[in-house]
């Protein structure tokens, strides 16, 4: 277990229920694999951030697998504010139980604590912020902005604890890395961009070659052979002395646009059938 987990432990004590954040795009992989056995019974619902990049019809199929797995879940756009309103209602839903559980007991009502989780660069301040109705929590496009948790009041009714992303100990692993860099979840030069350009242009090759060609005016053979990069790197003039193409500079390019949606919505994994 990271050591960023353990430390969070003493948080879990004092939190009515966790929204364990991923991302919409690798809705399994963006998540801690062993979360459930730190919670334990800890009310949890999981958000899938970033819904507007990702397959809105692999959205839906993953979310009834998670609802028919016992996990509460929704996916929202946390930049615009759509899909909020699913997540507000099933907080306001917890936020009533607890309040009934204390009247019983004879105890006085008090905010709702809810703590976020979840990996670098998923999404959780920005989450955090729409839930706030401000900027209340540190956000950027990149990882590690979160240095440490940080307590956001919402009025009278609810307390926010944005944590900082944790990746856990064994996110290295081949097939999993790559992917997570591919959406921006792992800090900027642990990864070579050239093989995070690599597995994305193969991707896209594999399911929509035409956006390949329509983004960077290359022609349909160029986009299905063997040097992409090259061929992209030529057309947008991304040349070093001498004329070789500036591999770094065009993977770096292929890799944004694809972080951005620039080339289109998409899942990279999907549940099993």
């Amino acid at each position: 277990m990271p050591a960023g987990i353990k430390s969070l432990r003493q948080y879990l004590k004092v939190v009515d229920i966790v929204l364990e954040v991923a991302d919409a795009r690798l809705p399994a992989a963006s998540r801690y694999p062993d979360l459930g056995t730190i919670l334990g019974n800890r009310t949890r619902i999981l958000v899938l951030t970033r819904a507007d990049l990702a397959d809105p019809v692999a959205t839906a199929r993953w979310l009834e697998v998670f609802q028919a797995g016992g996990t509460p879940a929704v996916a929202l756009n946390a930049r615009t504010g759509e899909g909020m309103r699913a997540l507000r209602q099933q907080l306001a839903g917890t936020a009533k139980e607890k309040r009934e559980k204390l009247a019983q007991k004879g105890l006085r009502a008090r905010p709702l604590r809810v703590m976020a989780l979840g990996i670098p660069n998923v999404g959780k301040s920005s989450l955090l912020n729409r839930l706030a109705g401000r900027g209340a929590a540190r956000t950027g496009d990149r990882p590690g902005i979160t240095r440490g948790p940080q307590w956001i009041r919402i009025e009278d009714n609810m307390e926010l604890l944005d944590t900082p992303g944790v990746l856990w100990s064994h996110w290295q692993e081949p097939g999993t890395a790559l992917w997570l860099g591919a959406i921006g979840c792992v800090p900027e030069g642990i990864l070579p961009v050239t093989e995070i350009a690599g597995l994305v242009g193969a991707f896209l090759i594999g399911k929509a070659p035409e956006v390949l060609v329509t983004r960077y005016g290359i022609t349909r053979q160029e986009a299905e052979g063997t040097d992409l990069l090259e061929a992209i790197g030529r057309r947008r003039g991304y040349l070093l002395p001498g004329g070789t193409v500036d591999q770094e500079k065009t993977a770096l390019a292929l890799v944004n646009d694809f972080r951005a949606g620039y080339l289109g919505r998409f899942t990279l994994e999907l549940p099993c059938k």
